[in-house]
Formats: structure tokens, C-alpha cells, sequence
């Protein structure tokens, strides 16, 4: 838990506003936090945590990210949304359509999403980069529903960077919006 008081501490993010903690991402990225979004009003959250990014993920399935988690690891969106309302379950009844505001700890995943960017030398913020900042996260409700699953994320991260490492930079580099 210290280690997160940290790296909220280092990366500033209180003082990250919201245009700036996006900047970089993908159009499949975003995709990804508009299924998030769409996840966290299905189970009438009127916020979006990291459950709802991983299940955003999940949904998108496509890429590295989503070839990972739903062919190599057989977590697909049933076996997502059974585990994450599990743990956190359905909220009252929620009329808004609007979106909902993200929690402390996703935005931490998207700040470490950033920094994994910069370790792979990428210029943007992918599916895969959000995973493997949920995956550094570690302690949110995401990573209980994945270690609930018996994944092991210290072995899905390493397959994630595998993949990425083998994948050599071209100028089909994902555009950025």
C-alpha cells in the first residue's frame, strides 16, 4: 500500500487534470474507457474504477492486450463481469447516461500506463499500456478479480512486455488523437 501513496506521490496526479491524464491515448484506448464507462453504468456505478477499465479492456479484446487476456488466459467478458460483481456487486438503481467520474486508483493506472509508454519508447498510450498499468496498479479491484481468476500477474505482465519487445517499431505505429 505504501508503494501506492508513492507513486501517486510522484506522479503528481492531483495536479493532472483530466485533458492532460488523456493526452497520448489511441482511438483503441479510448474505445477501451468508453466500454469501461459503459461497464460501470451496466452495473449502475456511478463511478469508474479499475474493474470497469478492466472490463473495458476485455470487451475490446482486440491487440495485445486483448489477445492475452482473452486467448492465452480464457478471461473473457462473462468470466469478467461474474468476478468483478462478485467483489463489488450491482449499485442502486442509476438513471444518468452522462460519464461518470474515474477513481483515485484508475487514474493511477493511466499515470502508469504513461510511464510504461515512456519504458517501450512509445509515443502513445494503447490497450496494452492500460493493461499493463492495471496489472502495476496491482491491489484495485481489477487485479483481486484477476488473482480471484488464478492469473498470475507478474507472469501475464512479462507474456504483455514479451509480445510488445518482439513487435518491431514500423510506421504502423497506432495514431494518435
Amino acid at each position: 500500500m505504501n508503494w501506492f501513496k508513492k507513486v501517486l506521490a510522484k506522479s503528481k496526479l492531483r495536479k493532472l487534470d483530466m485533458p492532460e491524464l488523456f493526452e497520448n491515448f489511441t482511438p483503441d484506448a479510448k474505445k477501451v474507457l468508453a466500454f469501461a464507462n459503459e461497464e460501470a453504468l451496466r452495473l449502475r456505478h456511478n463511478y469508474i474504477g479499475t474493474e470497469h477499465v478492466l472490463l473495458g479492456l476485455v470487451k475490446f479484446g482486440e491487440g495485445v492486450a486483448g489477445h492475452t487476456l482473452v486467448k492465452l488466459w480464457g478471461f473473457n467478458l462473462e468470466i469478467a463481469r461474474q468476478e468483478v460483481e462478485k467483489i463489488v456487486g450491482l449499485g442502486p438503481d442509476r438513471k444518468s447516461r452522462f460519464p461518470s467520474p474515474y477513481t483515485p486508483r484508475a487514474k493511477a493506472v493511466f499515470v502508469l500506463a504513461r510511464n510504461e509508454a515512456k519504458l517501450l519508447n512509445h509515443t502513445f498510450i494503447g490497450p496494452e499500456e492500460l493493461l499493463l498499468g492495471l496489472l502495476l496498479e496491482g491491489s484495485g479491484i481489477a487485479a483481486r478479480a484477476l488473482k480471484n481468476f488464478d492469473l498470475d500477474i507478474i507472469l501475464l505482465r512479462k507474456e504483455i512486455l514479451h509480445i510488445l519487445n518482439i513487435q518491431s517499431p514500423s510506421s504502423d505505429d497506432p495514431q494518435v488523437v
